[in-house]
């Protein structure tokens, strides 16, 4: 649980006081304490929770933030049943340390707001229980019988008799974020199972019923703005500025519902290919799929690199060697060729170079190639060979 989500909720009426950079810090425990130095009992990833019994002078607001800041506290919630009000320094001491400070609602118990944190963290470890089970599911896909792709689904709570769609999501900007966890409370929906797996930096989700290709889409840019912005719900305290989130970026792939668990394996692949397809697109949320494929450039983007590197290779590897051989320029010479339509004038002024000498060229990549700058059906072949090396090369780099 977040500590933004948190705040969101109505029934514990928090206040932000400072801190409003940090609300995406997660909450592993709830620990109510008022101990003037607590760091000994503190963990990581805690909400601390004081009514400021410790407090006496201002010098002792420095020695409780610094014990919490060095434990990595996820932050502080103050009640002021004991303080009346909140002392000053210590919202200068969190504000010093990064530390988000929340203030309690005066007839609202710390009880109440520990045992949300426990409801949410006992939530979310029965999730990551659940996604090791799913990812066992996720990796042998399209190599298991249908038969026991059906059981898998049906020990997950999936039903292999409803339509599924693939999903594979990667964030590509933006802070960091538990994409699995963040996708499986934002696409939850009546009507439907997700089994969820990946990293914290890549989801794959098998959305198992009530869904369509364009809602997923759809569902996933609002979930993206849902993280960016004034968070929902927070109501901030005398003083304290906007809490807003940092904007996350990601790339994702939906594949089309399929009716059969036996055409699962093939719908993830093609979500995979969706998403490296979707990578650099335009704005925070990039989504591609095989139906927003209009040109040969996605066309190409959806092979498997090993199969653009193989057809990019049997056509050109000749020109390559002998341009490596003899320090010749035969394939940019190509290239060029290529992209000005044939136009023996324009390469040669492109290349500074007599077109007798381009012919030559072009002669020699004939022989090397076995193709021929006459017939439309090379041309094309020898195109898309000089474009499938360039995104067989972008994807060795990334």
């Amino acid at each position: 649980m977040r500590l933004a989500d948190l705040l969101a909720r109505d029934d514990l009426r928090l206040r932000l006081v400072a801190g409003e950079d940090a609300l995406d810090r997660e909450i592993r425990r709830a620990y109510p304490t008022d101990l003037p130095d607590p760091r000994r009992y503190l963990r990581s990833g805690d909400l601390v929770l004081t009514s400021g019994v410790w407090y006496s002078e201002p010098s002792d607001c420095e020695r409780f933030a610094d014990a919490l800041w060095a434990s990595d506290a996820a932050g502080l919630v103050v009640g002021l049943i004991v303080l009346g009000e909140l002392p000053r320094e210590l919202v200068k001491a969190c504000e010093l340390r990064r530390l988000p400070l929340l203030l309690a609602a005066p007839d609202q118990s710390f009880g109440a707001i520990t045992e949300v944190v426990t409801v949410e963290g006992f939530a979310a470890e029965q999730r990551r229980a659940e996604r090791v089970r799913a990812q066992t599911l996720l990796d042998v896909l399209g190599q298991i019988p249908p038969g026991e792709v059906s059981a898998h689904l049906r020990l997950l709570g999936a039903d292999p008799g409803l339509p599924t769609a693939a999903m594979v999501v990667t964030r590509t900007g933006g802070p960091e974020h538990d994409l699995p966890e963040l996708l499986h409370e934002g696409l939850a929906r009546k009507g439907r199972h997700l089994v969820v797996g990946g990293t914290p930096r890549e989801a794959i989700v098998l959305v198992n019923g009530r869904a369509s290709r364009k809602s997923l889409a759809d569902e996933l840019r609002d979930l993206v703005a849902a993280r960016t912005g004034t968070s929902q719900g927070t109501v901030l305290g005398p003083g304290a500025r906007t809490a807003t989130s940092p904007g996350i970026s990601i790339a994702a792939g939906i594949s089309e519902m399929v009716a059969s668990v036996s055409q699962l394996g093939e719908a993830l692949e093609t979500a995979r290919r969706g998403m490296e397809s979707a990578r650099g697109g335009p704005g925070p949320v990039s989504i591609m799929s095989v139906a927003d494929i209009d040109s040969f450039e996605l066309l190409l983007a959806s092979l498997p690199a090993g199969v653009r590197r193989s057809f990019r290779d049997r056509l050109l590897a000749p020109v390559e060697d002998y341009d490596a051989r003899h320090g010749s320029e035969l394939l940019r010479t190509l290239d060029l060729f290529l992209e000005t339509c044939g136009s023996w004038q324009r390469t040669a002024d492109e290349l500074y170079v007599h077109v007798n000498t381009l012919r030559y060229r072009m002669q020699r990549i004939e022989e090397l190639t076995g193709r021929r700058m006459s017939s439309m059906r090379d041309r094309t072949d020898l195109y898309l060979a000089l474009r499938s090396g360039q995104r067989a090369r972008d994807d060795g780099a990334s």
